[in-house]
């Protein structure tokens, strides 16, 4: 019935023999009379030890409130559970995805101390949006309770108030609670990557690829799906996972070049997947292109058959060049395309070099070097080229350079140019 303050109940005398001690009602439902007892241990003259013993009979009325409900001064929303206030409908549980929300609410007294045994009722704003698992609570010993709620079918979004019994006065209401379907959809799947055009000659060139993921309500799935990524070629993925998982709806994971190469013709394909909840498979894929510096050519077009630059032996006609301006000897910009046979770009940062062999016509690369990222076909290179005044015009030859940005892998091919008379 009472409790001792200090709680060890043990006091030393002051000067004048007197020891005081604070006494406290052990609850605010305490009331009643109790003795309390008093005992020390002194030492007598002849040097014997006597045991003293005191009683005191004590009351205790008054002013201890019997109802906890009437000592209610205030309630207060001190804590949610997932934290990111955010749970999703029923059925579409999992790692890292709760269809429960527990809410905590704490009751204190006029002077901020909590208060026990205090029924507190609570209630869902909008009503049935979901499911109150108990509609009233009791406070426990820290003067806390807790609301727990779980979802239903449908995305929503919801507050619960809390309200001491009887006391309607002495509310408050919890922060919004979203419930979202979390279920990927597969509209929803989107991928993407940091480059595409590899470089086949260096192992370790890699790209990074984003999954995001929305569910139907265009809202980022919940934390934790797990994403599985396979390639047909190269690697994707570590050592301890060939996928990710979910944070806010997106994860990522390396696509690494090495053997098993494609060759040239040969897409990547990475696909990834995921299942709902419901066991339902989701899957999308994305492609790159690995491509080597040495299999790259000049096309007059971008999807031409036949390369008119050559390593080894010419072709039958060279390249005609129109002449722009005859009293400075300058020549039409010419558009050329870099790629491969099979019409793949060249890896992302090539570098194109070109100069001339007998300087009729002395080239100049203007636009296309080094090489952007492009997710598929040949790369627009366009070169100005200029001669010497009164040139006589004739046949020139001009020799390319390609170097790969990543692996610095060079190739040389030539191209034969007719210059016209600057005469």
């Amino acid at each position: 019935m009472l409790a001792f303050m200090p709680g060890s109940a043990t006091a030393l005398t002051n000067s004048a023999g007197v020891a005081e001690i604070d006494l406290k009602a052990a609850t605010v439902t305490s009331q009643g009379a109790t003795q309390l007892v008093a005992t020390t241990a002194v030492t007598s003259k002849t040097g014997t030890e006597v045991s003293l013993v005191g009683r005191q009979n004590v009351a205790i009325s008054g002013g201890v409130v019997q109802n906890p409900q009437a000592a209610a001064s205030a309630i207060n929303f001190t804590n949610v559970a997932p934290s990111d206030k955010s749970i999703v409908i029923a059925g579409a549980g999992g790692n890292g995805r709760s269809e429960v929300a527990l809410l905590t609410f704490t009751v204190v007294d006029s002077s901020g101390s909590p208060l026990q045994d205090v029924v507190v009722d609570f209630t869902a704003v909008p009503a049935d949006s979901v499911t109150l698992n108990a509609s009233s609570g009791t406070t426990n010993a820290s003067g806390q309770v807790i609301a727990t709620v779980n979802s239903k079918s449908s995305p929503t979004s919801v507050i619960i108030k809390a309200a001491v019994r009887d006391r309607s006065s002495i509310s408050t209401q919890s922060d919004t609670l979203t419930v979202t379907t979390g279920v990927a959809t597969p509209s929803g799947f989107d991928l993407s990557a940091s480059k595409f055009n590899l470089d086949y000659d260096l192992s370790g060139d890699s790209s990074k690829l984003t999954v995001r993921i929305v569910d139907a309500n265009g809202n980022p799935v919940a934390d934790g799906v797990p994403v599985v990524a396979q390639a047909d070629f190269g690697a994707v993925g570590t050592s301890g996972r060939g996928g990710c998982t979910t944070v806010n709806g997106v994860c990522s994971v390396d696509y690494t070049v090495q053997n098993p190469r494609p060759t040239d013709g040969e897409p990547v394909t990475v696909v990834f997947s995921t299942q709902t909840g419901q066991g339902t498979l989701i899957s999308d894929s994305i492609q790159l292109w690995v491509t080597s510096v040495g299999w790259l050519n000049l096309y007059e077009k971008a999807l031409s058959d036949i390369a008119i630059s050559y390593a080894a032996l010419p072709p039958s006609e060279a390249l005609q060049l129109s002449l722009a301006d005859k009293a400075t000897c300058k020549y039409e910009s010419v558009s050329l395309f870099l790629g491969t046979d099979k019409k793949f770009a060249a890896p992302t940062g090539t570098t194109i070099a070109v100069t001339s062999l007998k300087e009729l016509a002395t080239p100049s690369v203007i636009a296309g070097s080094p090489t952007l990222d492009r997710s598929s076909g040949r790369t627009e290179v366009r070169l100005s080229a200029g001669g010497k005044a009164g040139s006589p015009g004739g046949k020139d030859t001009w020799i390319f350079t390609f170097t790969g940005g990543p692996s610095k892998t060079v190739q040389t091919v030539r191209l034969d140019v007719a210059a016209p008379s600057c005469q």
